[in-house]
């Protein structure tokens, strides 16, 4: 992958974790609308989650 390609995929991830929180408030339906499993959804989540997080 370029790094184009992996700019474009990572801020594709962000916008799936993002619409979660600002707009559908609900993991489910958001992975129904973007076509993702929710177990992929809470792989992202973890990785886009700061280290050492304590929330």
């Amino acid at each position: 992958m370029t790094e184009r390609e992996l700019s474009r995929c990572a801020r594709h991830r962000l916008a799936v974790l993002r619409h979660v929180e600002e707009v559908s408030g609900s993991v489910a339906a958001t992975c129904r609308y973007y076509g993702i499993s929710r177990q992929c959804y809470y792989i992202w989540l973890r990785r886009y989650e700061p280290r050492g997080s304590t929330d």
